[in-house]
């Protein structure tokens, strides 16, 4: 098996659990890279929630800055690191054992005995366990004053046990093929990622999941000493904590969710759901279309210019071509439409150049084939960003939308609905994902949930928090921004979220501070 890059965590190669249920050995989080190697197949998550409600353990606390080779903020003398080994597979609790990195951040009264928050502010892929530290440089950092900060890399991410798997070089299509073809080859693409990499141990893969991610923070609830905990989710963060919730609503204190993941996984309907918001974004430059009509001639209403558009999208989708140096596609036509409003001449004058048969007149560098972002979390962090870890969260548990006929059906019939902006997600990261496991059923649980959705945002669309609501019964703010995960840089909603730690008060209705755009 070839080796992987050197990175921070815990070497595991070659151990597996003994006879007692684990090999011993010394712990560290500077050593080298991860690889689990493959052994037998799991049988399944645990159904129970309180696994043989395991004792307290220890956490050796060692300043991270110290424990780490490379710990990524500078001159930090508060935020402790720990690892914590939880069961891989809750099903079997005495088998192999896997290590989850934790970090701390202590509250500055020690006297408090108030209930430690857990942040989880992104992901998958990225690590997390630096957001104990940075909360306290943010809106909610008052919470830090009787409150301990809890961070950690979820299971297959960052400092934790993970698997380091590489992305083979996509294969392009030729620049003439047709839509349909290009998004075959990125789908195979991400298929024979997925088989390969899941390969490697799907006994490890398998059980990265969000409700394995709940389970190991309840490990860490025991591990600290604490009756309850509260937990702030933002982005995917929030399946998180949904998943922490419906199993183990009894150790709940509060829990505030910004930018929430459904409850339910199912990439066509959620593709669906993340095109609506963009919509919005084409309608200024359709309607800088319509007064311009002597010149461009593409119509003179809204309903006109959208359509010739679509239909300019649609053939160039069924047969691309190539002129000014770029591809021209039916991305290339979302491109123009996009285009920043000091930029719409020379995109309409691109628009009817390409239209009458011709070539860009004025073709910008940026107008190439867009790369579709993996649409949560917090970018590319330093430290590497961990597609299989990625993947794994969301198509373990999540329903169907692994072949390709069903998303290219599904897309088509949005093409259909809107010609112009219609199938411009096409999310293919489950593509023949080979691995299964049961998603946890959100509940109506008793504990404190507070709920709150951007009404314009794009990467967890509002609806998403609508139906986190409706199947939690939590409370849900709205925020009237495009912000995703934003509520400590919010300062109504960040007020709201320091009162609800604080005394449990939830709050609905519209954070009046929100800029709408």
């Amino acid at each position: 098996m070839p080796s992987n890059p050197p990175s921070p965590i815990s070497d595991h190669r070659g151990e597996q659990p003994g006879p007692a249920g684990g090999a011993r050995r010394r712990r560290a989080l500077a050593v080298s890279a991860l690889v689990l190697a493959g052994l037998q197949t799991s049988t399944g998550l645990a159904a129970a929630q309180d696994s043989a409600r395991p004792a307290r353990t220890g956490l050796d606390w060692q300043l991270c800055a110290t424990a780490t080779p490379d710990w990524p903020i500078k001159n930090d003398t508060r935020t402790e690191c720990a690892e914590l080994s939880v069961p891989m597979d809750y099903a079997k609790p005495g088998g192999r054992k896997i290590t989850i990195a934790v970090s701390r951040v202590k509250a500055t009264d020690r006297k408090t005995s108030e209930a430690p928050i857990v942040f989880s502010l992104g992901g998958p892929g990225t690590y997390n366990i630096t957001n104990s530290a940075t909360m306290t440089q943010r809106g909610l950092a008052t919470l830090n004053t009787n409150r301990d900060f809890i961070g950690l890399d979820i299971r297959g991410s960052g400092y934790s046990d993970r698997i380091d798997c590489v992305d083979k070089p996509f294969a392009e299509p030729a620049p003439t093929a047709p839509e349909k073809s290009f998004k075959k080859a990125e789908f195979d693409h991400q298929a024979e990622f997925n088989n390969r990499c899941a390969a490697i141990d799907p006994e490890f893969v398998r059980q990265i999941t969000p409700e394995n991610a709940a389970r190991d923070i309840d490990r860490l609830r025991t591990a600290l000493g604490t009756e309850k905990l509260s937990f702030h989710g933002a982005s995917f963060g929030t399946a998180v904590g949904l998943a922490y919730r419906s199993l183990f609503d009894h150790r709940t204190e509060r829990m505030w969710l910004d930018s929430v993941m459904p409850p339910k996984r199912h990439w066509p309907t959620m593709d669906t759901e993340m095109e609506a918001p963009g919509k919005a974004d084409f309608a200024p430059f359709v309607t800088w279309l319509t007064k311009r009509d002597a010149e461009y001639h593409l119509g003179t209403d809204d309903s006109t210019v959208r359509q010739r558009l679509g239909d300019l999208r649609s053939e160039l989708e069924k047969k691309p071509r190539t002129g000014g140096g770029v591809r021209l596609s039916g991305n290339w036509v979302i491109d123009q439409a996009l285009r920043p409003q000091e930029e719409w001449d020379e995109a309409a004058k691109n628009l009817v150049a390409v239209r009458n048969g011709g070539t860009p007149a004025t073709p910008p560098a940026a107008a190439s084939e867009p790369t579709t972002p993996r649409p949560f979390g917090l970018g590319n962090p330093r430290t590497g960003f961990n597609n299989l870890q990625y993947n794994a969260m969301l198509c373990n548990t999540a329903t169907a939308s692994r072949g390709f006929g069903e998303l290219w059906t599904a897309r088509e019939a949005r093409r259909t609905a809107d010609p112009m902006t219609g199938g411009t997600q096409f999310t293919t990261w489950c593509a023949q994902w080979p691995l299964n496991a049961p998603p946890a059923k959100s509940t109506h649980g008793k504990s404190a949930l507070q709920l709150s959705g951007h009404l314009y945002e794009g990467v967890t669309p509002y609806v998403w928090a609508e139906q986190a609501r409706d199947a939690t019964g939590g409370t849900l703010l709205t925020i009237p921004d495009k912000g995703h995960a934003s509520v400590p840089e919010t300062p109504c909603a960040a007020e709201k979220a320091i009162t609800f730690f604080r005394t449990g008060r939830q709050a609905g209705g519209t954070c009046t501070d929100g800029q709408q755009p």
